[in-house]
């Protein structure tokens, strides 16, 4: 009897495993379900857990009351933390969130739960924001600030997603929310600055428009002193580590160790520390300083930027010394950013037209061709491959621009490229062909036009006034040495003359372009061109 009774369950157990018998399986109860997931969860089988917990939602979600939909929807968010798939975690956590108001203090009950909750919103809502997803990345933001309000990360997301909706009083709510939880906090200093700077023009009153700079510039002042220490900190804690006094060798260290940590592969940072450093056994403690220094001094570039980009047009729209004053912080705000991050061409644009406005051509000359020699180089510098790809994008329809702008696939085979060639700076999108513009008739370039092909990451108008602002100082400053009698006046003019005919060759109809031209000619003792230079530049005024 008890052999048949074995026999029936063996048959049952075939019949129900059998192909095209899965429709007709039983569904499993939920508590059971539930509680074998727990147990995978528990014993570290994540990816059986993962599948349990999902055949629980699909199989008993639909009849399920909000709250245990939730539960499950947490131990899904948990499992996919669990395996660092952080954003499909996110939105489980976030699903649990909007089922059941409870979500959030069963969250924050749990200091495991609270950790990867947080590090899943968190980073889904980095991603989101990577994505262009504002109101989504807002969500999950705001979520995970209500999970653990002493973590600074979020806020700035939702600062930052305040800022792209233009939500701009909201943002200055997160921040002083910040300011709450840490009086010392100089991420919501930096997004206090961050209002002031980017809030609306419309939306301040004339009394206020003046005074807003004032307040930004102090703000951003205040989160860099404090981004200052958090510097300093880590590298003194460098020099205790490695035994290194503070000096030139300490510091060279610390270029180094930020710059392996910009890159996306981080096996030469651990190369570095292990082998040249020779810190195996410290590996985690110097990475922990690398990556500390590596965030404060990324703060620092950006915070000093943004002040000084804040200064600079409150120098415009005040006079006398005020506007000097604000033009001499932003030109030593501009300097430190640089100091930071040697390679932010942006900030280094910035300051030569400080410098520019100060009437110092000198140094303006100086960083606006700094700019051009790191953001433009010749095609002729790149392998022949990527240069024949290049030159084959040029035909007819596209000739008579004098430019044109690649594709993503084909940018990042010239930044690999650059890369290769030793120059850090990526986004090598557009392409240059000036000479081609005049030519009647299509003709396919040849070898002998390379030499005038550039690529650049600056678009056509950035790339213009780089160019200008470039000849413009290098004009002045050769007027003023032929005036002087210095020999080196028409080297100076000659070089003005290559980068005024570099503008024209994206906007041929630059007036001050020509203006320039004309001085530059004539004082080099090229009559007719300098003639020619007039008559353009006259039919450009006439033409306005």
């Amino acid at each position: 009897m008890r052999r048949n009774c074995h026999l029936v369950l063996l048959l049952a157990l075939l019949i129900a495993c059998a192909p095209g018998r899965a429709a007709a399986q039983q569904t499993i109860p939920l508590d059971a379900l539930l509680r074998g997931a727990r147990i995978h969860y528990s014993q570290g089988r994540y990816e059986r857990a993962l599948e349990t917990f999902q055949q629980a939602l699909d199989q008993h979600g639909a009849n399920a009351d909000p709250a245990t939909r939730a539960d499950i929807h947490i131990w899904l968010g948990l499992s996919e933390s669990q395996l660092r798939r952080f954003d499909p975690a996110a939105a489980h956590f976030a699903t649990a969130i909007d089922l059941d108001e409870g979500t959030i203090a069963r969250l924050k009950g749990d200091d495991q739960w609270s950790h990867w909750s947080w590090t899943a919103l968190f980073t889904g809502a980095r991603d989101l924001a990577g994505r262009g997803e504002p109101d989504s990345s807002l969500a999950y933001a705001l979520a995970a600030t209500h999970i653990d309000p002493s973590k600074p990360g979020a806020y700035l997301l939702v600062a930052n997603n305040y800022s792209t909706l233009g939500r701009h009083d909201e943002m200055l709510a997160t921040a002083r929310e910040m300011l709450d939880v840490n009086p010392d906090n100089p991420e919501a200093f930096n997004l206090v600055g961050l209002y002031y700077l980017q809030r609306p023009d419309s939306l301040w009153t004339d009394d206020m428009k003046t005074a807003r700079w004032d307040s930004c510039g102090y703000y951003y002042e205040q989160a860099i002193s404090l981004y200052e220490k958090r510097y300093e900190d880590a590298r003194n804690t460098l020099s205790e580590r490695l035994n290194v006094a503070p000096g030139p060798d300490l510091d060279a260290i610390v270029t180094s160790l930020i710059a392996k940590s910009r890159l996306p592969d981080q096996e030469p940072l651990k190369n570095y520390i292990e082998k040249d450093l020779k810190a195996a056994r410290q590996l985690n403690e110097i990475a922990q300083q690398a990556s500390a220094l590596y965030y404060a001094s990324g703060n620092l570039n950006v915070s000093s930027s943004r002040a000084g980009s804040a200064l600079l047009r409150a120098s415009a729209e005040t006079e006398g010394e005020t506007a000097d004053a604000f033009r001499s912080r932003a030109e030593g705000l501009f300097a430190k950013a640089l100091r930071y991050d040697p390679n932010d061409y942006t900030a280094m644009y910035n300051l030569g037209i400080a410098q520019y406005q100060s009437q110092n051509d000198s140094l303006a000359e100086e960083t606006f061709r700094r700019v051009i020699e790191g953001t433009v180089a010749p095609l002729t510098e790149l392998p022949d491959d990527v240069r024949a790809e290049l030159i084959a994008l040029v035909g007819p329809d596209n000739s008579e621009a004098g430019f044109l702008q690649l594709d993503n696939e084909l940018m990042a085979r010239v930044d690999d490229a650059m890369h290769e060639l030793g120059r850090p700076l990526y986004g090598f999108a557009w392409l240059y062909f000036p000479e081609l513009r005049d030519r009647t008739g299509f003709t396919a370039p040849t070898e002998a036009d390379e030499a005038a092909m550039r690529v650049s990451v600056h678009s056509p108008g950035m790339l213009e006034s780089a160019y200008l602002l470039t000849g413009v100082t290098q004009t002045s400053l050769g007027l003023a040495l032929e005036k002087n009698a210095k020999g080196s006046g028409r080297e100076m003019l000659e070089r003005a003359i290559a980068n005024l005919r570099s503008v024209i060759g994206i906007n041929p109809d630059s007036r001050e372009a020509w203006q320039n031209l004309i001085h530059c000619y004539r004082e080099t003792g090229q009559e007719k061109k300098a003639l020619e230079a007039a008559e353009r530049h006259q039919k450009l005024t006439r033409g306005r």
